[in-house]
């Protein structure tokens, strides 16, 4: 066997090996924790909170996922109702309660408690996040 053949035995059972099957615990937490890191850098994120928007808050300093419990997957997770597909109730959804750090105004750190709710669209294959108040 040459190297090039050694090298896409590799790649396949790297690529079947994967740990982070779509629509999983795991799967849901690294969603979550690259949307998040979009939002300290200042960049466009599905988790930014709706309060932070509405008052332009500086973008968080840190987080901390406190707990995750599967949930029921949320109706609007999708681009369009009237083509919700009926197997909607299958979905895998998870809530999030995130403890979000935040840099006050005199400088000290302050923390308030977030919760989302993830749920996975398998006919769209995306995350959908909702802010939960």
């Amino acid at each position: 066997m040459n190297w090039q053949g050694v090298w896409l035995l590799a790649m396949a059972l790297m690529v079947g090996c994967s740990t982070n099957p779509v629509g999983t615990e795991s799967a849901a937490r690294n969603f979550f924790d690259a949307e998040f890191q979009k939002w300290i850098a200042g960049e466009s994120s599905a988790v930014a909170t709706k309060r932070s928007q509405r008052m332009m808050l500086a973008p968080p300093i840190s987080y901390d996922i406190r707990s995750v419990a599967r949930s029921e997957p949320d109706l609007l997770a999708c681009q369009d109702t009237a083509k919700l597909p009926a197997d909607w109730k299958t979905w895998p959804a998870f809530k999030l309660n995130v403890a979000i750090e935040w840099k006050s105004e005199d400088g000290s750190p302050m923390t308030n408690v977030t919760k989302y709710w993830l749920t996975w669209n398998s006919a769209e294959q995306r995350w959908y996040v909702t802010e939960v108040f």
